[in-house]
Formats: C-alpha cells, structure tokens, sequence
C-alpha cells in the first residue's frame, strides 16, 4: 500500500532562475558590448557635427536658418537612440522563432513577416513614390509628420533579418545549389525588379554585396558562384564595349579621371576631389571650407567626407577611415562570438552594410569607383537612415549580450 503512494512534488523554490535559454520577447539579462556603443557614440557626435558644417550654407538658403538640417538630425539621432536601446533590449532570437498560421500547416517567421513588410513598402514607390529633384527616380515616399522616407532603407534590415534566418535555417544544405544559390537567387531577382524600377541601382549594389557576402561565411559552395561571377563579368564587358549604351562607357572612363569633362559628367567627382586635395595635411579649419558654399553639390550628404577632408584634412580623413574600422572588426568579434549561428549571421550583416556602405561612399569622394549615390553611415543628412542605423546596432549590441567576449 505504502509504495502505491505518490509523493508530493517537493515545493517550488523560491529565487530560482528562469530557464536562460528560453526565447522572451525581452531580455534584460547579460550586458551589451561597451567598445561597440562607444565606437557608435563616436561615429555619431563626429558624424553630426560634420553634417552641420558640411550643410549650415545650404540650409541656410533653403530654410533662412542654418541650424535647421543639423536640428532634423539630432531628432533622428535621438529616436535612433531610442530605438537603439529598446532593440539592445530585445531577445534577437524571438525573430527565427517558428509559430504556425492558424488554421493551416504553414510555419513562418518574423524574419518571414518582416521581409514581406519591408518589400510591399519598397514596392510602394512604385505606386506613391517621389522624387527629390525633377525628373529624378523616385525612390522616397511622403508620410504626414515624418516626411519623406527611403523604404529601402528598412529593405536592407529585412534582407539582413531574412537572410540570416535562412542561413541558419538551411545551415546544413546550403552547399546543394538548390538551397545555396537557387532560393536566394529568386529571393533577389523580385527585390532587383523593385530597385531597377525606382531605379536605385546603388542601394541593389549593396543589398547584392551584402546577400552574396554572408552566403559565402554561411558556408555555400563557391563553384556555381564563381561561374556564375564569370558569366556576369562577361556580360558587363560585351556590354561596354560593343553596345551602343555609352552611359556604363562614360562612367567607366571617367571615374579616374574627374578632369574629363568638369562642367558636366565629372563636375560633382571635380569638385569633390578638389575640396579633399585643398585640406592638404592638417585641413583648413573645421568650419571653413570653401567648396560647401555652393560649389560641391550634396556637401550634407553624398559629399560629406570630402568637406570634411578639407577641413580637417588627411589626418582628418583617415580618422573617421580608423573609426569604421574599428566598428567593422568589433562587429566582426561579436558574431564570432555569438550564442548561435543566427545571431552570427545577423551580426555579420549588419556589420557588413555599414562597412560596405562607408567604403563604396569614401571611393566616391577620392574617386575611385563610380559615383553611385550612396550615403556615409552616421556623416550623411538623412533622418530615415540614421534611425535605422542605430536601431540595427541596437540588434548588434543585443547579438553581443548573449555572446561569448570574455
């Protein structure tokens, strides 16, 4: 009789800790990486006090105050800060968690929800987009209170996102074609049609830049990519050379050359170069640069690093060059380190979108590529791209609270 007895379940105790590994909608355990909010931090101060030297002489012929880009950004930055630090305080992990459609067998993912999301806006400026100079692409939507946005700003965060589900996801068949490059390849070709449309060709660069990078550290076999590359590089030649589309010709061949044709195709190259090459070694002074005061278009934004070289020079130049350096390797470390393959690959891409972004920008403004356009993370005017820059190192320092630094 005694040994049919059940015993009691032993009381629970009290100040016992929650399972660590469960996946909370908020996660307040762990500290986050210091080196990477400081390097941000940095970027930031420097990046705005550029921003409003580079743009006080424009703002103040549009608007009768010079203040006012320099205040539309610190807004931003303010809500980026926000949205930093409620993204640090998010369990990353939440987003590859599967949950079921109900009423069907269908399992998706807020990575799922989140690209659908980004691409229907993105879409959008098909429909309602606008441009900010006549006859330009229309790449910006008009939204009351916030003004104009660039949904495909938060079309690179949900590529990310996606991306790094699928690569954890699929972390096992991704060197068969079919998962490696088959998928990914359809994925692309509907965000191309999109970005082609608008056009923004420099944003589809950097999407494509950043997909094919953390495929490879995902681990795909590089075979097909590599003929793949082949068949492209191929076609861009022919197409160069023997075509009678001189615009790809044109861009080309001036590139290295900003002298070719100064009052045209080359002026903003022109000026850019000759804005960096007037700061010489210690620069003219922060504050007195010449070339802002109506010669170097885009001085707030595309040009920021060149007016920035003019007044504080080389030395100047290579500091803020150190400063994306440091923020790439210290990206780089935390998703070395990360808990799981996910939060690797989220880390990873997000890494590599701010690395890609200040590189191709610095290339543009000692002309070395092409000029495509492309905005210099935390230096550049723009409210919708800081706000998200900081949100996605929020995502980062999150990654960083589960992984191993020590």
């Amino acid at each position: 009789m005694a040994a049919n007895v059940k015993k009691a379940a032993p009381p629970r105790k009290k100040g016992v800790k929650k399972d660590p590994d469960r996946i909370r909608l908020l996660d307040i355990t762990g500290n986050i990486d210091i080196p990477m909010l400081i390097i941000t931090l940095v970027l930031l101060a420097f990046g705005i006090t550029m921003m409003f030297s580079a743009g006080h002489a424009l703002s103040y012929q549009e608007y009768k105050n010079s203040y006012a880009f320099a205040t539309k950004q610190m807004i931003a930055a303010g809500l980026g800060l926000v949205a930093m630090f409620f993204a640090s305080m998010f369990d990353y992990r939440v987003l590859r968690k599967r949950f079921r459609i109900k009423g069907t067998e269908i399992e998706i993912t807020w990575a799922h929800i989140i690209l659908a999301a980004t691409l229907l806006f993105t879409a959008l400026t098909l429909l309602i987009g606008v441009s900010n100079i006549d006859g330009g692409p229309r790449r910006w939507i008009k939204i009351p209170v916030f003004g104009t946005v660039q949904p495909s700003d938060f079309l690179k965060v949900g590529l990310i996102i996606f991306m790094a589900y699928y690569i954890h996801r699929y972390s096992d068949k991704l060197r068969l074609f079919k998962y490696g490059m088959g998928r990914p390849l359809i994925l692309f070709f509907i965000v191309a049609v999109i970005m082609i449309l608008q056009p923004h060709l420099s944003g589809l660069v950097i999407m494509a830049a950043i997909c094919g990078f953390m495929l490879i550290i995902g681990g795909i076999n590089l075979k097909p990519l590599l003929g793949m590359a082949a068949i492209v590089v191929l076609l861009v030649v022919v197409l160069i050379n023997f075509s009678d589309y001189t615009y790809f010709q044109t861009r080309i061949a001036t590139t290295f050359d900003p002298l070719a044709d100064t009052l045209k195709t080359t002026y903003q190259s022109y000026q850019a170069i000759l804005a960096v090459g007037s700061g010489g070694f210690w620069g003219v002074g922060f504050g007195n640069s010449a070339q802002k005061y109506g010669s170097l278009p885009e001085a707030q934004n595309d040009f920021v690093y060149a007016v920035l070289c003019e007044e504080l020079g080389f030395v100047g130049g290579l500091a803020v060059i150190i400063l994306f350096m440091i923020f790439v390797f210290r990206g780089f470390y935390i998703a070395r380190h990360a808990e799981d393959k996910f939060g690797m690959m989220l880390a990873t891409g997000i890494t590599l979108q701010i690395g890609i972004q200040a590189l191709l920008n610095i290339g543009v403004n000692v002309c070395c590529i092409p000029n495509t356009g492309i905005s210099l993370p935390f230096f550049s005017y723009g409210g919708t791209a800081l706000l998200v820059q900081l949100a996605e190192v929020g995502l980062l320092l999150s990654v960083s609270k589960r992984a191993d630094l020590n």
